[in-house]
């Protein structure tokens, strides 16, 4: 019962999260609007790339310390 009941809030608790926005800098919004398209693409992919790599290494790690327990 106790893990139904657990499980139901984590649910609704990953299910209701707010949305997570840019900090919204001026300047870096201003310097990125005056970049030609592909480079702006070129940023989105980088900022994909480094968000994988981040959570990769992430990952890798609690995959070791599970192994060495």
């Amino acid at each position: 019962m106790k893990r139904t009941v657990f499980g139901a809030i984590l649910t609704c608790a990953l299910l209701s999260a707010a949305p997570a926005f840019a900090q919204g800098c001026t300047q870096c919004r201003d310097n990125t609007a005056t970049t030609p398209p592909a480079t702006q693409r070129a940023y989105r992919h980088a900022i994909i790339l480094m968000a994988g790599a981040g959570c990769g290494l992430f990952i890798a790690t609690l995959v070791l310390l599970k192994r060495q327990n």
